[in-house]
């Protein structure tokens, strides 16, 4: 197998400063998420077109719209994309209700189509694709509700594309309630991808202290959720504002706050159920 080599392509804020990932080798290109935004999507495309090789498939790691809307605009329809059977699920279920949702927000930039992920792999699935060998494993329920990361080896090098398992340098999406799950998956994942550099849905690459600054993120959030939602299921508007105040104080540069009070109901109400 050949080397390889990692092409970023970050959102501005806009787009959730989300990251799309262009592994090249000799033989062709694989992306690992899409983008947004329209506009997103098609400067991706225009990155991959700059490369001169051809796009030999794309890989989703979990059901968020910033990380497969731009498929339709980057992925022929004769590419494969992989992804694992409930990651495929969710957005099959999901995508007409998330653009119902967002796209009155976005307009025009919100995708008027979607692709689901044709190629499905189990967990621990494994396919070669232009000499590089990339492994999908599931992580269950955690920051969405079907997360998974991606492993790529070849020529000695090893990496993972680790999706929104860890946020780099920004505030979380806590909105779908995983919490739990989702620490439980931190303490696992330190020790499977221990000692190889991390790619994450948002922000700059790193090691495992990624999955232990997230660690502490989401322990915070749940302790401040915790003590204002008092045993309730919801937070008043008043105690939302307050809960963002709490969180922007302990992570003072980091953006995306408007995502703070999103998750303050689903996290109040996997506290109350639990």
């Amino acid at each position: 197998m050949t080397d390889f080599r990692v092409h970023t392509y970050s959102a501005a804020e806009t787009g959730i400063f989300v990251n799309s990932y262009l592994v090249e080798t000799a033989e062709g290109v694989v992306l690992v998420d899409a983008s947004l935004l329209v506009s997103d999507a098609r400067a991706l495309a225009a990155r991959l077109a700059a490369l001169r090789k051809p796009l030999l498939a794309a890989f989703v790691t979990h059901p968020h719209p910033d990380h497969f809307n731009g498929l339709p605009y980057v992925v022929p329809d004769e590419v494969p994309v992989y992804a694992t059977a409930s990651v495929a699920k969710v957005i099959q279920d999901s995508a007409v209700a998330k653009r119902e949702q967002w796209q009155p927000m976005y307009g025009e930039e919100w995708p008027d189509r979607f692709r689901v992920p044709d190629e499905l792999l189990e967990s621990g699935g494994r396919v070669e694709i232009g000499g590089v060998r990339l492994t999908v494993t599931d992580a269950g329920p955690a920051e969405s509700h079907a997360d998974s990361y991606i492993v790529a080896e070849a020529g000695g090098q090893r990496v993972a594309f680790i999706g929104d398992l860890a946020f780099a340098g920004t505030h979380s999406y806590l909105s779908d309630g995983h919490t739990g799950t989702w620490l439980a998956a931190l303490d696992r994942l330190g020790g499977d991808l221990a000692g190889i550099p991390l790619y994450p849905g948002h922000g700059p690459a790193g090691g495992v202290g990624l999955f232990d600054d997230q660690r502490k993120y989401l322990l915070m959030y749940r302790e401040a959720v915790a003590r204002l939602a008092a045993g309730e299921s919801s937070l008043s508007e008043e105690r939302k504002r307050e809960l963002t105040g709490l969180m922007v104080r302990y992570a003072p540069d980091a953006p995306l706050d408007w995502l703070l009070s999103l998750g303050a109901d689903p996290v109040a109400a996997e506290l109350a159920a639990s």
